[in-house]
C-alpha cells in the first residue's frame, strides 16, 4: 500500500466512525432489542406457545367427543315388475329420495387413568417448554453481551493503536528535524516511516475487526446487519461475585439442570402411561338418528324413522403379544437414565461454577497487575519520548517502548473482556442472567 493511499484510508475510516457515533447502543438496549427481535429467542417463544396451548382437558382426554353426519340421496329409475297374479307395474322415471341425519357422542369415563397420566404430562411438557425458552433466552444474551463487549474492546483497542500512530508520527517529525539540523540519519528516518505505516496497517486491521463484530452483534439483534451504532467505551466488572452463591443458585435455577430433572419427572409420567394399558376402557354412547325415504316405485312410498340409542361399551387389551409389559420395562429404563443425566447434569454444573470462578478470579487479578504495569510503562514513554528528541535514546530503543505501551494497554482490556465473560458465565449458569 502507498503512502499517499494509507494518508487517504486512515482519516476516512476516522470520519466515517464518528459520522454514526451520535447512535449508542447501551448494553441494556442491545438485550432488549435481543428479547424482542432474535430469532432463535422467537423460535423458542413459538414452540412455547404450542405446548401452553395444548395443555388443555380436552387434549388430554377428559371430554367425550360429539359427531354429526348427514347425508341426502336422490334416484331416478325405470322400474318393469310383473306379479304371479297377472298384475304388472311399468314405471319410467320414478324419482327416489333418501335423507339420513344422526348425532352420536362417546365418551371415555375410564381408561386406567391414562388420562390424568397424560395431563401430567402436558404439564411436564409446558415446564419443559419454559425451561427451553428460558435456556435459549440465556444463551442467545450471553453471546450478545460477549459480542457486544467485544466491539468495546475492539473499539478502545483501535483507540490505543491511534495514540500509537500520534506517537510514531512524532517519531518522524523528531527524525526529519535531526536530518535537517545534520544530527540524524536518513536511515533512521526511513526507519520511523516503516514503524509508523506498521501502526497504521494495524489500525486497518484492527478497524476491520470492529467491522465484523458490529456485523455479528447486528445479526444477533435480528436487525439490518448494515445498521451503523456506537458502543459504551468501558467494560464494568462486577468484582462482588461468591462462589457459594453462585453453587446454590445454580443448582436451583441452572437451565440445564432444570431440564433433566424435567426429562426425569416426564419419564416417570410415561411409566403410569405405559401402565395404564393394563386396565379395560368403559365408555358411554349416546346417539340420536334420523332417516326418511320417499319412492315413486316399490312396495313402500315412504318410510320414516327416528330416536335415541345409548349404552355402555367397554374393551379390555387382555393379550399383546407382551408388548406391554416391553413398554414398561423399557420406561422404567427411561426413569434409570434421566436419573443418571440428572445427577451428571449436576456435577456438570459444579465443575462450570468452578471453572467459571477461577478464571473470573484470575481476571481480576489480571487487571490489577496489567493496570499497574500500564502506569509504569506510560510514564517510560513520556521519558523515551523526551530522551529520544534530546538524542540519548536510540529510535529502535523508542519503538521497543511504545510497543511494551501497546502490548500494556491491549492485555489490560484483554483482561478486562476474559473477566467480563467469566463473569457472564457465572451468571448464566447459576440462572441469575435474566431477571424476571
Amino acid at each position: 500500500m502507498t503512502k499517499h493511499k494509507m494518508k487517504l484510508i486512515i482519516p476516512f475510516l476516522i470520519f466515517y466512525t464518528s459520522l454514526f457515533a451520535q447512535h449508542k447502543l447501551s448494553i441494556h438496549d442491545a438485550v432488549e432489542a435481543a428479547l424482542k427481535n432474535n430469532y432463535s429467542i422467537s423460535i423458542a417463544r413459538g414452540e412455547l406457545t404450542i405446548a401452553q396451548n395444548n395443555l388443555t382437558i380436552g387434549n388430554a382426554g377428559f371430554l367425550p367427543t360429539l359427531n354429526a353426519t348427514g347425508s341426502l340421496s336422490r334416484s331416478v329409475t325405470n322400474t318393469t315388475q310383473e306379479y304371479i297374479d297377472g298384475r304388472q307395474v311399468d314405471r319410467t322415471g320414478a324419482v327416489t329420495k333418501n335423507l339420513n341425519a344422526s348425532l352420536s357422542l362417546n365418551w371415555t369415563i375410564f381408561d386406567g387413568l391414562e388420562m390424568f397420566a397424560e395431563f401430567d404430562r402436558l404439564k411436564e411438557l409446558k415446564k419443559n417448554g419454559e425451561v427451553n425458552f428460558k435456556n435459549s433466552i440465556e444463551q442467545n444474551i450471553s453471546s450478545v453481551i460477549s459480542v457486544y463487549y467485544d466491539i468495546v474492546r475492539e473499539q478502545q483497542v483501535r483507540e490505543v493503536i491511534k495514540k500509537s500512530i500520534s506517537l510514531s508520527e512524532e517519531r518522524v517529525r523528531i527524525a526529519e528535524n535531526k536530518l535537517d539540523v545534520g544530527s540524524g540519519s536518513r536511515f533512521d528516518l526511513r526507519q520511523a516511516k516503516v514503524d509508523l505505516n506498521e501502526d497504521k496497517m494495524n489500525y486497518l486491521r484492527e478497524e476491520l475487526k470492529l467491522i465484523q463484530a458490529k456485523i455479528n452483534l447486528n445479526e444477533l439483534l435480528g436487525r439490518d446487519v448494515n445498521e451503523e451504532f456506537n458502543v459504551e467505551d468501558t467494560i464494568v466488572v462486577r468484582n462482588n461475585l461468591n462462589a457459594d452463591d453462585m453453587l446454590i443458585s445454580a443448582m436451583e435455577k441452572n437451565s440445564e439442570l432444570l431440564i433433566a430433572r424435567q426429562n426425569k419427572t416426564l419419564a416417570d409420567v410415561n411409566l403410569r402411561l405405559m401402565r395404564s394399558d393394563w386396565f379395560p376402557d368403559i365408555n358411554l354412547t349416546a346417539g340420536y338418528s334420523y332417516t326418511k325415504s320417499e319412492a315413486e316405485a316399490g312396495f313402500l312410498k315412504s318410510n320414516l324413522t327416528n330416536g335415541f340409542n345409548y349404552g355402555v361399551a367397554a374393551s379390555w387389551n387382555i393379550f399383546d403379544g407382551l408388548n406391554t409389559s416391553r413398554a414398561i420395562q423399557n420406561a422404567n429404563i427411561s426413569i434409570e437414565i434421566n436419573e443418571t443425566a440428572l445427577n451428571q447434569a449436576e456435577e456438570n454444573v459444579k465443575a462450570d461454577i468452578l471453572t467459571a470462578y477461577k478464571r473470573y478470579e484470575n481476571s481480576l487479578i489480571l487487571i490489577e497487575i496489567e493496570t499497574e504495569n500500564l502506569e509504569s510503562v506510560s510514564e517510560n514513554v513520556d521519558i523515551a519520548l523526551e530522551r529520544l528528541r534530546l538524542g540519548t535514546l536510540t529510535p529502535l530503543e523508542f519503538r521497543e517502548t511504545q510497543k511494551r505501551l501497546l502490548e500494556s494497554q491491549s492485555r489490560l482490556l484483554q483482561a478486562q473482556y476474559e473477566a467480563k465473560l467469566a463473569e457472564t458465565d457465572l451468571l448464566r449458569i447459576s440462572g441469575q442472567l435474566i431477571r424476571k
